[in-house]
């Protein structure tokens, strides 16, 4: 078998795999900003090698919930990098919100590291040298930006990355709306029903996919 096929299998088992990681992680019963970092932290150990999630809070306020790396020794000096965070005015995380959408960038360039990708702040040893990021919608409107970062020299996304973070976004965008709903759900009182009344039941979330 020639090694490009044996290649391109290997990725599409290994996108798979990610994908029933990726099902499993978003019907465990979090709130949606828990589901968004777990989602970070599963794309920066399967695609890496950083991954980002900004959001539009409760406040409506645009801010960077998490940024995560492959390797777990760094997230203490990540956690500033995250608080470091800023976002020009009609940046790319701001035009991502209001259009949604997938971009790629295989080989990012000083100019644009310097202006369009700006917010992207990295531990001091590394530099964006690829990119791609994708909205996440909720309920049909972009919540959310997922982005990913390589930093080593040779490492370039490609289109079928490109394709499968976008096919996460959506994934997730599903996932968090659930997420609302659970958190919508009225509580089910603790207190034993009165004499002659059937006990309560509680109300069914409903199911995607």
């Amino acid at each position: 078998m020639p090694s490009a096929t044996r290649r391109r299998r290997g990725a599409s088992t290994k996108h798979l795999d990610l994908l029933g990681n990726l099902r499993r992680l978003l019907r465990a019963p979090v709130d949606p900003e828990r589901m968004l970092r777990s989602v970070a932290e599963l794309l920066a150990v399967e695609i890496g090698q950083y991954c980002a999630v900004d959001l539009i809070d409760r406040r409506g306020s645009l801010r960077r919930l998490t940024i995560q790396h492959a390797d777990e020794s760094r997230q203490a000096r990540l956690r500033i990098a995250c608080d470091d965070a800023r976002f020009p005015a009609g940046g790319r995380v701001s035009q991502l919100l209001e259009h949604g959408g997938c971009e790629l960038v295989a080989r990012v360039g000083q100019p644009a590291r310097a202006g369009r990708l700006s917010d992207l702040v990295l531990l001091r040893e590394d530099e964006v040298k690829s990119y791609m990021a994708a909205a996440v919608l909720v309920d049909g409107a972009p919540m959310a930006v997922l982005t990913l970062v390589a930093t080593h020299g040779t490492r370039r996304y490609d289109d079928e990355e490109r394709a499968l973070l976008e096919q996460v976004a959506d994934f997730t965008g599903l996932g968090v709306e659930n997420a609302l709903r659970r958190e919508a759900q009225p509580r089910a009182s603790i207190a034993p029903p009165r004499a002659g009344e059937a006990p309560a039941s509680l109300a069914r979330v409903p199911r995607h996919g």
